[in-house]
């Protein structure tokens, strides 16, 4: 029995790292980034970003590159903008596994709403 959940926690563990990345959207430069909501928008949904480093003794990944990969997938949602970004470290538990990873939040937004 410990060896089959064993073998299910690597499985899981392998499949995050294995996740296909979503390819850079056209407008993800165009998506802006608000400190608060708008006055004409209209909130869409929590948009979640991590970078992971490439290697286990590679310095933590900057919040610039996590901002883009964040602007990336509000892009691939129709938001005009975000807000609200934070950034965290990734742990042991997120996709990054060992590798040092920099995870970014905001609410993303449509305008005009």
């Amino acid at each position: 029995m410990r060896v089959v959940v064993a073998f299910a926690v690597i499985a899981a563990a392998l499949a995050g790292c294995a996740s296909p990345r979503h390819a850079m959207v056209g407008n993800a430069s165009r998506i802006t980034v608000a400190p608060d909501l708008p006055l004409d928008g209209t909130i869409m949904q929590r948009v979640t970003a991590i970078i992971c480093a490439k290697a286990f003794i590679d310095p933590q990944p900057a919040p610039a590159d996590a901002l883009a990969a964040l602007q990336n997938e509000a892009a691939a949602i129709g938001a005009a903008g975000i807000y609200n970004v934070k950034y965290a470290q990734t742990g042991l538990l997120d996709r990054c596994g060992i590798m040092p990873g920099t995870r970014a939040t905001a609410i993303a937004y449509r305008a005009g709403g």
